[in-house]
């Protein structure tokens, strides 16, 4: 009679090769991974360059370009702000300066800025303060902030959203405006929709199936 240990000894063998060769397989990783990078402003201006890292940038900074692509920086108060690259998210903590995204799927976080400017698709601020005059000139574009100036809004599919502006011009299509507060509104083109819910507003509307609603007209 034939025994069946052998046979046992193979499986044993077998079942922990197997264990070993999952042990050491490799593991796939989705993207690479950010590196942490601390750049000193040192008093001057910047540029960040780096590409998918997470830069911190620290001490006092002028003028900061961020030419980078699949960056996330964080900064201190500038005096300007430039972001060329795409999908890149800034985050500042003190108030910027003249604020420029002409970078794709950008964004831009602050406490205030001075002007600012969104000129490439999807670029995107939030601002819980302040902003000086707003120019959203490409399609996609979004911003959200507290206060405004004047806002001129040259493109289509754009988002404004804010407690107050001085004025808002929109020249395009499929634009969308919703405020708390504005005292003066233009609208040129069509599909737009605008609303206000407080106070009185001068309006004027050309184009094709407008939607405007504002609390009082002026």
């Amino acid at each position: 009679m034939k025994s069946s240990h052998p046979v046992l000894s193979r499986t044993v063998l077998s079942r922990a090769a197997l264990a070993a060769a999952v042990a050491v397989a490799p593991v796939l990783l989705s993207g690479p991974a950010h590196a942490a990078v601390v750049i000193d402003c040192a008093g001057g201006a910047v540029t960040v360059d780096q590409s998918i890292e997470d830069v911190t940038l620290t001490g006092t900074c002028t003028d900061v370009v961020v030419s980078g692509s699949n960056t996330v920086v964080t900064m201190p108060a500038a005096t300007s702000l430039t972001v060329t690259g795409a999908n890149t998210d800034v985050t500042a903590s003190g108030a910027l300066g003249t604020v420029v995204v002409s970078g794709g799927n950008s964004s831009v976080t602050a406490p205030e800025t001075g002007d600012l400017t969104l000129s490439e698709g999807n670029a995107s601020a939030r601002v819980a303060g302040t902003v000086g005059r707003v120019q959203l000139l490409q399609g996609n574009t979004r911003l959200v902030a507290g206060r405004t100036g004047a806002v001129l809004v040259r493109t289509a599919n754009a988002t404004l959203r804010a407690d107050r502006s001085t004025e808002v011009v929109v020249r395009g299509a499929n634009n969308t405006v919703r405020l708390v507060k504005l005292p003066s509104l233009k609208v040129v083109g069509p599909n737009n929709r605008v609303t206000v819910t407080k106070g009185k507003t001068e309006v004027s509307v050309r184009g094709a199936n407008n939607v405007v609603r504002v609390n009082r007209k002026a």
